[in-house]
């Protein structure tokens, strides 16, 4: 990845977005091999914001470099690829992504808070996220979400 852990708030900062997004473009013809496109930026994205121009252009791509996308090796790569082929072709429109800073394990997230306690809204903003994380890892199912008035997620 590159960038430091916290979400993607400006177009050209290098950060990876942190939320809850899905596959929004296939680009088999992708200088990185292949490439997903997430649906960065969000609605959350938006409102958690103060920039002009947040950016865009946030894949899951091929060729193992990146500046603020998720990259893979190439065999990962067509692996998650072909993967969301065949779930859009059996009709998933929205292929959910899911993309924290690390493992939003309870240890994790105290270390986060410990190293991260002179940022408290990107404290929040984590605890929003771990919310649907927690829910996931509990249920074993994706947690339908919105987004609230101020921005952060809400399962």
């Amino acid at each position: 990845t590159s960038g430091n852990l916290g979400p993607k708030r400006e177009g050209g900062d290098g950060q990876t977005p942190e939320g809850f997004y899905y596959i929004n473009r296939f680009n088999p013809y992708s200088n990185f091999y292949l490439s997903l496109g997430v649906n960065y930026p969000d609605a959350s994205d938006r409102k958690l914001s103060k920039a002009k121009n947040l950016g865009g252009d946030i894949f899951i791509h091929g060729a193992c470099v990146t500046i603020g996308c998720m990259p893979l090796t190439d065999d990962k790569i067509k692996e998650v690829y072909t993967l969301a082929v065949l779930a859009r072709n059996n009709g998933e429109s929205k292929i959910p992504v899911h993309i924290f800073p690390l493992k939003m394990s309870n240890e994790n997230f105290a270390w986060l808070k410990m190293l991260y306690a002179q940022l408290p809204d990107l404290i929040t903003f984590w605890g929003h996220i771990k919310t649907g994380y927690d829910y996931f890892d509990s249920n074993k199912s994706i947690p339908s979400r919105s987004v609230l008035s101020n921005g952060y997620y809400s399962f």
